[in-house]
């Protein structure tokens, strides 16, 4: 496969986990052995594991770079320039499920997960931020726990608000601090 898969009309999910290919966004394939639709039990994506890279500005506003492939040591080399000056709320505004991450410089570099929360994966706006000190490890996690609340939605046993509340009071369990995407407190300062 080269990766247009519109000619396939189906996206194995073996293929996407061979190539370490991921991110929040979830999708769902045809499964061209019985004909039937199903999720995907990896949630992976072509997208790449797209960074949002947020570097403060004394005047309180951010310079934004963008990174399709996450993050180390040095998050500004690792990106590119996406735009300067932007409010706290324009960074988040940005955010949506086919981010896997933000990261914030600041004095510290501090990184949040950007986790969907829709477990019927229609809404790329229903995101919440988690501040995680092992992004790998956290991401994981969370792909597993969404899986799992995936497939106790597709096996007809919950409806998706007592999902979507599940999927978040485990995300609060796990983590130290979640932020809802309209909440741009945490951006100014070290919480």
């Amino acid at each position: 496969m080269d990766g247009n898969f519109d000619e396939f009309g189906s996206i194995p999910c073996d293929y996407l986990t061979s190539r370490r290919v991921r991110c929040g966004l979830a999708f769902k394939y045809d499964h061209a052995a019985t004909g039937t639709h199903a999720r995907s039990h990896a949630r992976w994506s072509l997208m790449g594991r797209r960074t949002l890279v947020a570097v403060a500005r004394p005047n309180g506003c951010y310079d934004c770079r963008i990174a399709h492939w996450g993050v180390d040591a040095d998050p500004i080399a690792q990106s590119r320039p996406l735009g300067n000056d932007w409010t706290a709320a324009a960074v988040l505004a940005a955010l949506d499920a086919t981010y896997e991450q933000l990261v914030l410089l600041d004095g510290s570099v501090r990184t949040y997960a950007v986790c969907w929360l829709d477990p019927t994966l229609s809404d790329l706006n229903d995101i919440v931020l988690a501040r995680v000190a092992d992004p790998d490890a956290f991401r994981t996690w969370w792909v597993e726990r969404k899986d799992d609340a995936c497939r106790a939605l597709d096996s007809g046993g919950c409806d998706p608000a007592t999902v979507r509340r599940a999927l978040l009071a485990s995300l609060q369990d796990r983590t130290s601090s979640v932020y809802c995407p309209d909440d741009a407190s945490f951006l100014r300062g070290d919480r």
